[in-house]
Order: C-alpha cells, then structure tokens, then sequence
C-alpha cells in the first residue's frame, strides 16, 4: 500500500473539481473514488467545508469514518457496503457502512 499523503481530487455536489490530501492508503482505494492523477491548477478543497463522509462499524463495534470523493463513488452510491482502513496497531481492518454525511459548505 501506499505511504504518506497523495493529492488527490475531489468532485463536490455541484461537480466541481477540488485538490485534496488523501492518505495514500485510502487514495488508492476504488470504492473511495478518488483520482491522483490531477489536472494542473486545481484550488485547493476550502477549509471551511467538510467533505462528504461514510460512516461504519468494525468489528470490534466502534464507529470508523472515510472521506469519499464523488457521487459516484461506490462507497457512496451502495454499490460497496463495506470499506477498510488501518487500525492504530498497523493492521487493516474492516467497516461495515451504517450511514452516510453529505458535504458542508461554511460560507
């Protein structure tokens, strides 16, 4: 997997393209949909918003959260239940989705 952070971008509700750090092991992830190779110049995402997120549940019960980069994303859609991420002792570990969050604009 991937080390580090990647730059990554991020399509908001309105499909508009956005430049985003994304860990790199989750950038490289195909139900998170997210793309690395930009188009050069794109903005950087505002910090006054929050991108769109999912929410599961490992197996141990405690809720984990993922950034997800477009609309189409099959974390998003349903098309993908489930989604992994590293556990504070290195080991990848899996989320079953309980809920999605829409993105937040704070003007």
């Amino acid at each position: 997997m991937a080390r580090g952070f990647l730059v990554s971008e991020y399509l908001d509700d309105d499909g508009v393209p956005w430049r985003l750090n994304v860990d790199g092991d989750y950038a490289v992830d195909p139900p998170r949909g997210w793309v690395t190779g930009l188009t050069p110049g794109l903005p950087p995402f505002p910090r006054e918003w929050s991108p769109r997120l999912v929410v599961g549940v490992d197996d141990s019960g405690r809720k984990q959260r993922t950034r997800v980069a477009t609309l189409q994303a099959p974390l998003w859609t349903g098309a993908s239940l489930s989604f992994t991420f590293k556990g504070s002792d290195g080991i990848l570990r899996q989320a079953v989705v309980i809920q999605r969050i829409g993105e937040k604009r704070r003007l």
